[in-house]
């Protein structure tokens, strides 16, 4: 098998990326014409979030059951043996004997690594802290490559929390691989990209640029946003200060523009009145999200169709 974990997107090549388009679209082609598969029906699927979701969540529970597995879960510490000081590593080791996978939100950055460490079954990082979340940039790349054909030769513009946005992170080491693309930051000066993204993206021949405004955009072909991380501010004040300067409306969309991205939820950063263009992408993008973790548990189980 290409992955028995998935723990960070530099996991991600690019033959790792087309074993798992091709699953996906076999996946959508079921949830299209019956729905469900067995697949996976002598299997059980663990779900530890410790940390707020809806889409992967959901998401992973839609492809776990459209698969025919099983499903144990934990959604949040306060009813868990965590509020007794239970370690990360100790409850990931029991609930390795509940399930025969594990995907996992954790709340801190590096949390995935020592989870994966402790599981004695396949393990899927669903996002730790503000690291990385791998799992969302399958979904991103996979919905670029269906809408526009080719995840190369292209133009991405990121914004607006480069710096504590973990899908951002994850999506630009898959896209990075890729020939004569070129990255722009956009956002306020404090939220800039860390330094080492920007070295891996040059490392491998990016064109990297950075702006503090949406009127500085330079004529991209996707256009990726997140909201500003509100929980990950240690002076809630700056978020504040931001929270409505960095929004795009149809009017600051560059006509270059083909796509635009948001793994949501959406709080400032989309104008509504961005939904009713063609390009608007992102609820597409959601439903992809199934099909894609159908495609990875799959995957990391060992099954084909």
């Amino acid at each position: 098998m290409p992955l028995e974990r998935l723990i960070s997107a530099r996991q991600l090549t690019i033959e790792v990326l087309h074993d798992i388009f091709q699953r996906a679209r076999k996946m959508r082609a079921i949830c299209q014409n019956s729905g469900r598969t067995s697949l996976l029906a002598d299997k059980m699927i663990g779900l530890v979030f410790l940390e707020p979701s809806s889409r992967t969540l959901l998401s992973f529970q839609s492809a776990a059951q459209r698969l025919g597995a099983g499903i144990v879960f934990i959604q949040g510490v306060g009813s868990t043996s965590f509020e007794k000081g239970e370690s990360l590593s100790d409850a990931i080791k029991v609930v390795s004997g509940y399930c025969d996978l594990i995907v996992a939100r954790l709340p801190k950055s590096g949390d995935a690594q020592i989870a994966s460490a402790a599981s004695s079954v396949p393990f899927i990082n669903a996002g730790d802290g503000g690291n990385e979340h791998p799992t969302q940039s399958l979904v991103d790349t996979f919905t670029i490559m269906e809408e526009l054909g080719s995840l190369a030769n292209l133009d991405y513009a990121f914004g607006f929390d480069p710096l504590q946005s973990r899908s951002i992170h994850s999506l630009c080491l898959v896209l990075s691989q890729f020939e004569n693309v070129g990255f722009d930051f956009i956002s306020p000066p404090e939220l800039q990209a860390p330094g080492w993204l920007i070295e891996q993206c040059q490392s491998r021949n990016v064109r990297v640029s950075q702006s503090n405004a949406l009127s500085e955009l330079k004529n991209p072909d996707v256009i990726y946003l997140n909201r500003l991380q509100e929980e990950r501010f240690p002076d809630r004040s700056l978020f504040e200060k931001y929270r409505y300067e960095y929004r795009l409306t149809p009017e600051q969309i560059p006509s270059s523009t083909r796509l635009i991205l948001d793994p949501l939820p959406r709080v400032d950063e989309i104008a509504l009145s961005v939904d009713e263009l063609p390009i608007a992408g992102y609820f597409r993008q959601a439903q992809n999200g199934v099909y894609i973790r159908m495609a990875l548990l799959s995957m990391l189980l060992g099954r084909t169709l």
